[in-house]
């Protein structure tokens, strides 16, 4: 009976070894394959290049073409083309649509109300 026991002990004891063996060679395996594919997820983000200025200057270029285009269009309107109008109108919304993309981007670069900032730097220079 000493001898049955002792072999089970034995046996259970060499299971449980190897069962600890194979949990840390998962625990490992996984852990290596959740680094591996962090770093080649990071490695294929691309830099972002701060470029606040050329981007503050595109913005100030685009409001300042709104403005434009918004009077002419007025005027055109006043004169009755509205086919020319119409073309102004499709201007602006382009215009304004890269202003929201340059905004968002110079939000990104850390330029705290880029559209205020922009129109502010319209006004002292004008």
């Amino acid at each position: 009976m000493k001898s049955r026991l002792n072999l089970l002990n034995i046996l259970w004891s060499y299971i449980h070894l190897n069962h600890k063996k194979n949990c840390m060679k998962k625990i490992i395996f996984a852990s290596m394959a959740a680094l591996i594919f962090s770093v080649s997820a990071m490695a294929q983000t691309s830099a972002t290049t701060t470029d606040k200025k050329s981007d503050m200057k595109d913005l100030r270029k685009d409001m300042r073409d709104v403005r434009k285009d918004k009077a002419a269009r007025k005027a055109e309107l006043k004169e009755g083309d509205k086919a020319e109008a119409k073309n102004l109108t499709a201007d602006i919304r382009s215009d304004k649509k890269d202003m929201k993309s340059d905004a968002k981007d110079l939000k990104g670069d850390g330029v705290k109300h880029p559209m205020k900032r922009a129109a502010r730097q319209i006004r002292r220079h004008h």
